[in-house]
């Protein structure tokens, strides 16, 4: 039992030291980066890849490294290190990419694309791509344009289900009277849908944030109001069902709101807020209106 001890003691010791030390040369390799010293940046994040051979940061950083330095045939293979090591993939392939594109091998390089946006990955991937020079050389290739408009993000359906919202509108009541007026903006390359709300009064406004994620295949509003309290509006999420927009607040919370907007004819959207106190058996309307696009 004191052998095993003095070994547990010796190993954890031993682990702390060798730690450290990557941890210091990690350090001095991002050092010797940010200072633009490339050559010993790429050096040191060798010696920390080499020292640990599962480290993502340290092959992707060496890529970058050798990218800086023109050494595109090492810049791949560090690249391919940290993708089998599954760091940050996105970045990882992107760095693949710029390399092909560095050596011309436009093949290779279109192929690292697609495989991103099989992967859903192509909006993300577009925004690396138009922010990185090494593709400006294939801005006239009919390929890699069409490859840039699949890359589009928020263009299938999903994103497109709360677009007859977007508009500039009159919001009226059930008997006509205008109780404010709404413009409702599609943003961030339209996969933002953007609420500036104020009311007839002048006293009220707001803004909602309107997206859907695709990690739980949902829509979600946050909405914040001039009241300055944050909790007035809580988050809700939902789903287009049966050409209607319902969100809902967290169905463990009480009072439960519910908001349904729809079409009623070309022009014209209602908007309806119900509330339940008794986890959706029934529901009482909060607030109902009509909105009537400006010509």
């Amino acid at each position: 039992m004191k052998l095993t001890a003095k070994f547990l003691i010796l190993f954890v010791a031993v682990s702390s030291f060798a730690w450290a030390q990557g941890n210091d040369l990690q350090s001095r390799a991002d050092s010797l980066a940010k200072d633009g010293k490339w050559q010993e940046a790429a050096a040191a994040y060798a010696a920390l890849a080499q020292q640990s051979p599962d480290n993502g940061y340290a092959w992707l950083s060496l890529g970058n490294a050798y990218l800086t330095l023109g050494k595109n045939d090492l810049a791949l293979q560090a690249f391919d290190k940290s993708l089998a090591l599954r760091y940050r993939p996105l970045l990882s392939s992107i760095g693949k990419a710029r390399a092909y594109a560095l050596e011309g091998q436009k093949d290779q390089m279109i192929g690292v694309l697609q495989t991103l946006v099989a992967n859903g990955a192509g909006g993300a991937a577009r925004a690396q791509i138009l922010s990185n020079t090494e593709f400006n050389k294939y801005s006239n290739d009919a390929q890699f344009q069409e490859l840039l408009k699949q890359m589009q993000p928020c263009t299938s359906a999903e994103y497109r289900k709360f677009d007859f919202w977007v508009g500039d509108w009159e919001v009226q009541d059930p008997q006509g009277n205008v109780v404010g007026k709404n413009l409702v903006t599609l943003e961030q390359s339209g996969c933002l849908i953007v609420e500036h709300w104020t009311a007839s009064t002048g006293g009220q406004t707001g803004t909602s944030f309107n997206y859907y994620d695709v990690r739980d295949k949902k829509w979600h509003q946050l909405y914040l109001d001039n009241s300055g309290n944050a909790g007035s509006f809580p988050a809700m999420a939902g789903n287009l069902v049966d050409n209607k927009m319902v969100l809902l607040t967290d169905p463990n919370s009480t009072p439960l709101s519910r908001w349904t907007w729809y079409v009623i004819e070309p022009g014209k959207v209602r908007q309806m807020a119900e509330s339940s106190s008794d986890n959706g058996k029934t529901w009482q309307i909060t607030w109902d209106s009509v909105y009537v696009k400006k010509n």
